[in-house]
């Protein structure tokens, strides 16, 4: 009796410990998502990513499309309100499903307008570097000059290559809406964008998987180092810890103040960032890569045979903020973000290289990008001494005020043309002396505008800490190598 007593208490005991665990375990994930990053806190929040698909496997012979939009675009939506109310605010995923869902429902019509580009063979041909070569002024900017121009009725290499339409058997269509869902650049698809059709598919980044790994090296010792490096600054610098520095006091190492302060702390958060999203990349496409070169993954899915993620810095150079929004910068939700204005464009019969219909699909980008990054902000940021709407106005900002400087851009190429001539633009001494001053005028545009995503990451307390476990700069000083405080312990 008594032994029986203690094993029905050891049992309470083993069902309370356990139940403390999950609570423990669903305090730690809600103290993540409303504190630090936000994220989904409901079921509505999945229910686009259960819904999109479904509409895209459905068939024409069962919905039509209007039948498909009336069904699934209501509910994705209300569940997505539902969703941020929960959360207290907006998520980059749930933003990016939105879009998603406009793009594949009523902007576009995957079924009908869609065609997967499959690739025969590898080899990157001369025709095709020919044609990435002839397409760059066009990639440079967000609106190809010619939109309304047909895309080729096939791709340059009919033998290397065949399209796929949305496929009549369900064992067929499974692979070809997977592969739309993953492809968020949508590259190796035409999707009824000419200005996007016309550059796919794209050619390979990297003949070898050689090259593509000497390029990982190089970007990922630049990347590392430079991280480190701005961090460290970063450490000394009491403005991006404390909320209370203003941006125009002095800096650490010099009587340096106002506006000369703000240009040099913009130009050491714009270093941290470009190294974090455009060097570390490679670092983290090598393990496909390297699973790829052991058989284990299809070259498809292996990054090496990808198009370029991050165009030339030239772009920049030849043509400013559009250059780099369009080519240099990666293109991610290029897509996503532009389609609702090539349709709104369409809407108000703006056609070709207008100047009006350029500046309302880059609005219209911008602005949809501009909400995607306020989803980085939590609903109870722990170190902020503002609103967290404050800090989602102050990310949306920075991508808001972007269509502003590339149209000023296009006014002053436009009075320079007229009073010059195109030629003289285009070519000799002028030539040179305009592309050292766009790319000042970038370097300045940028060094104005980076304080608003500063003042987000300081009072996030994104500059806490160093995004490296290890620091070379700090162990060569004798400070220790490791600098996140939980390996420490």
């Amino acid at each position: 009796m008594f032994s029986s007593k203690i094993s029905s208490h050891s049992q309470f005991q083993s069902v309370v410990g356990e139940l403390t665990q999950c609570a423990m375990v669903d305090f730690s994930y809600t103290y993540l998502v409303r504190h630090i990053v936000p994220g989904p806190q409901s079921f509505s929040y999945f229910v686009p990513h259960i819904l999109t698909p479904l509409s895209l496997l459905i068939p024409r012979t069962v919905l039509s499309r209007r039948q498909s939009i009336a069904i699934f675009l209501p509910i994705i939506l209300l569940s997505t309100l539902h969703a941020w109310v929960i959360m207290d605010g907006v998520d980059v995923i749930s933003v990016n499903a939105v879009l998603i869902a406009l793009l594949f429902l009523p902007l576009k019509d995957p079924h009908a307008q869609f065609n997967l580009i499959v690739r025969n063979v590898r080899e990157r041909t001369s025709a095709q570097q020919s044609s990435a070569g002839d397409s760059l002024q066009e990639e440079t900017a967000l609106l190809s000059p010619s939109d309304d121009a047909a895309p080729p009725s096939s791709p340059s290499k009919p033998t290397a290559y065949r399209t796929q339409a949305y496929p009549s058997t369900l064992r067929e269509r499974l692979p070809w809406v997977n592969m739309l869902l993953v492809s968020i650049r949508f590259n190796d698809w035409q999707i009824a964008i000419p200005s996007h059709d016309r550059s796919q598919p794209q050619p390979p980044a990297f003949q070898t998987r050689r090259q593509f790994f000497l390029q990982a090296l190089l970007s990922s010792v630049r990347g590392l180092l430079t991280i480190d490096l701005t961090h460290a600054y970063m450490t000394t610098d009491v403005y991006f810890t404390d909320t209370n520095i203003s941006l125009y006091s002095p800096l650490p190492f010099a009587s340096i103040s106002g506006i000369a302060a703000l240009a040099f702390r913009s130009l050491v958060l714009g270093a941290q960032i470009w190294a974090a999203l455009s060097q570390l990349f490679y670092l983290f496409a090598t393990l496909p890569v390297g699973l790829n070169a052991f058989g284990l993954l299809d070259d498809l899915w292996s990054p090496h045979t990808w198009g370029a993620y991050y165009g030339p810095a030239s772009a920049i150079f030849t043509h400013g903020l559009r250059g780099f929004w369009g080519k240099y910068w990666h293109q991610t939700m290029r897509i996503t973000t532009s389609a609702p204005g090539y349709a709104l464009a369409d809407m108000l019969g703006l056609k070709g290289r207008e100047w009006k219909r350029y500046a309302v699909i880059s609005i219209v980008a911008f602005g949809c990008s501009g909400v995607v990054h306020m989803g980085l902000v939590p609903a109870e940021p722990l170190w902020a001494t503002v609103s967290p709407n404050r800090l989602r106005l102050y990310m949306g900002l920075f991508f808001w005020v972007q269509p502003v400087g590339m149209l000023g851009e296009m006014l002053e190429e436009s009075l320079w043309t007229r009073s010059t001539g195109r030629e003289v633009w285009e070519r000799g001494w002028m030539y040179r002396i305009r592309l050292m001053g766009t790319g000042l005028s970038v370097l300045l545009w940028f060094l104005a505008c980076l304080p608003l995503i500063g003042e987000v990451g300081r009072q996030l307390g994104w500059f806490k800490l160093s995004i490296l476990p290890v620091s070379l700069w700090q162990g060569l000083r004798g400070e220790g190598w490791i600098t996140w405080p939980i390996l420490q312990k």
